[in-house]
């Protein structure tokens, strides 16, 4: 049995879609279940799309042990996480249970890797294993080039540059996105997430900025995949950004056709980089 541990976001409809689609073409049911995280944020899309092919249970994210149990009551052998979660859910009160304390205690850094890599041990000491999120999603990867608009040469130097920051940054374990102009860097991502860096990125340089996302090139693609979608646009207005770009075999972009007919909208030249490291 495969359980898919969502996050936030859309990816997770995506997984179900996908792994759907794969029984289909196979002509054999390839049994999971859902464990929604965060309810309030996809719980009804999912129910739609799984309809009655698949389970989908609510569980809270700080209740660890809870669905470790849930899990094993299931006979889960393999898992894919898949979707954001907000690490800032760490520093609201919240009762964190048994099983939660135990894992972050056991960690003298509590990054991002650190925590999905202390999670990932655990299970598997269950005897569950992890799968890669481009096993599953590996039709939302796209192909080196230009998706939409153009690129100058001032452009596409920004661009490289990002790229390049964006990699040394994710190196670091603290973030994935950096904005760029006129090569400078605007605005680098830490805690905060995606969007809320970009839109510093933008108040800084009033328009025309270019947002880079890379990924380490050891990234972890079990469970750390960057992602990019139609969402990644909602709070731009047009002629803030320019380009966005992002490494073409570490990213995953969601809804990809109303993706590029945002972008369009908005005048944002998207490029799918690939990296000369």
């Amino acid at each position: 049995m495969i359980a898919i541990i969502a996050g936030t976001g859309t990816l997770p409809v995506e997984a179900c879609k996908s792994l759907l689609n794969r029984s289909a073409e196979i002509q054999a049911a390839e049994p999971f279940f859902v464990v929604a995280l965060f309810a309030d944020d996809n719980l009804n899309e999912l129910q739609q799309v799984v309809q009655d092919k698949a389970e989908v249970i609510s569980q809270e994210c700080y209740k660890a042990g809870q669905v470790l149990e849930l899990l094993k009551s299931k006979n889960t052998t393999q898992i894919l996480f898949i979707g954001k979660v907000d690490k800032s859910h760490l520093f609201k009160k919240i009762k964190l249970d048994w099983l939660a304390i135990k894992l972050l205690s056991s960690l003298i850094y509590k990054n991002d890797a650190a925590i999905m890599e202390r999670i990932v041990k655990e299970l598997e000491s269950h005897g569950i294993s992890i799968l890669r999120q481009d096993q599953v999603l590996d039709s939302l990867m796209i192909k080196p080039g230009i998706l939409t608009g153009k690129l100058t040469e001032n452009l596409a130097t920004d661009v490289k540059m990002g790229i390049d920051t964006a990699i040394k940054l994710s190196q670091l374990d603290i973030g994935q996105t950096v904005v760029v102009k006129d090569q400078m860097i605007m605005a680098i991502e830490a805690i905060e997430g995606t969007d809320k860096c970009i839109r510093r990125g933008i108040e800084l340089g009033k328009n025309g900025v270019v947002v880079c996302k890379a990924a380490h090139q050891n990234q972890n693609h079990k469970y750390d995949l960057p992602t990019l979608g139609p969402g990644s646009l909602n709070s731009i207005s047009k002629g803030e950004v320019a380009v966005i770009a992002w490494l073409h075999d570490k990213t995953l972009i969601a809804q990809q056709e109303e993706f590029i007919k945002k972008a369009n909208e908005l005048g944002i030249t998207l490029v799918s980089y690939k990296s000369e490291a």
